[in-house]
């Protein structure tokens, strides 16, 4: 009597890591190390206004953005939508899907999170969980660590990627590995700068281990047991506006902004459009360092929109989107 063959189970590998700590920028450099449409891509954004979806260079069909919540919590449901409609999706690349990426918002609480893919019957039929991968920010993490989502991400991991290792000495780095091996003795360490790794380095090696995780977290497939809820001070504000800016004016801004408010200005995040440039132009800050480079060149048909993101403790944000709106042009 013939059998019908077990459909293979698609990877999952989960990317988590606080605020600003490369996790975009790693998923790229996965993503272009594999065939076009290999991966599957479900990323999650704390604001209402997504910025990380335009910035993946995921097939358009293998990329699902959840906005406006984090997928430890408000949605959840989402999370469980998005992944099945990622794999129901056809496949119009020039492979075809053999895994799937799920990128955290940087204040997701990896628990639920894992509990999700754990608990849901059909995710568990479809897909296997292969690791947990942390990015961490080496320059900022022992500030991060004050925090408790910060501590639960190290945690949690199978894999921890150090980024940004070329802004920190040697001694740091030791200082930071000693740091991590207190909060989770057992993940393996990998170092990187802007999250540049070898894909088999992540990918394909199966390092998550139920057994290993109940041991640490007993309770974590009790429905209910990681309900959370996130710190509210922490608040998004995210801006969608026309017109062109103006170079000068934005850097003089943006850094007179740090320089005022960086300490309370966790992260910003945008896709900006300057005037008589024909290229997008990809912003991000973490805290006081600044990053812009540029990306893609606009559409003819595309509206040449400025999408900016603020992430922070006690922001004023209609003065922030006031000022914003004097760097127009």
């Amino acid at each position: 009597m013939n059998r019908t063959p077990t459909p293979r189970k698609l990877p999952v590998t989960i990317i988590s890591g606080f605020l600003g700590a490369g996790k975009t920028t790693l998923v790229n450099q996965l993503l272009q190390q594999r065939a076009p449409g290999s991966i599957g891509v479900v990323v999650n954004e704390f604001g209402e206004v997504g910025i990380d979806g335009q910035l993946i260079v995921a097939e358009e069909q293998a990329l699902v953005e959840i906005n406006n919540g984090c997928v430890c919590c408000t949605v959840r449901a989402d999370l469980v939508g998005s992944v099945k409609a990622l794999l129901a999706r056809p496949q119009t690349g020039a492979a075809p899907m053999q895994r799937l990426i799920v990128e955290t918002s940087g204040l997701a609480d990896p628990a639920p999170v894992l509990q999700t893919f754990l608990a849901d019957p059909d995710l568990r039929e479809a897909v296997d969980l292969e690791s947990v991968v942390t990015v961490v920010d080496a320059l900022h993490l022992r500030r991060q660590l004050d925090d408790d989502i910060a501590r639960e991400q190290v945690a949690f991991a199978d894999v921890i990627l150090i980024n940004k290792l070329d802004l920190i000495t040697a001694d740091e780095l030791i200082a930071i590995e000693r740091t991590i091996r207190s909060l989770n003795p057992t993940a393996a360490i990998i170092t990187s700068t802007r999250s540049k790794i070898r894909a088999d380095a992540l990918l394909d090696v199966r390092r998550f281990s139920l057994p290993t995780l109940l041991a640490i977290e007993p309770d974590l497939l009790d429905e209910g047991a990681h309900d959370h809820e996130h710190d509210t001070s922490i608040q998004s504000c995210a801006l969608v506006e026309k017109g062109d800016l103006d170079a000068t004016r934005f850097n003089r801004w943006i850094n007179e902004l740090v320089q005022q408010q960086g300490q309370q200005l966790m992260r910003m995040k945008g896709v900006l459009n300057f005037h008589a440039e024909a290229r997008q132009f990809h912003f991000h800050s973490v805290h006081m360092l600044l990053e812009a480079e540029p990306g893609r060149a606009w559409q003819k048909d595309e509206p040449r929109e400025n999408k900016f993101v603020f992430i922070g403790r006690n922001l004023d944000f209609p003065q922030l989107r006031e000022s914003f709106l004097s760097c127009i042009h």
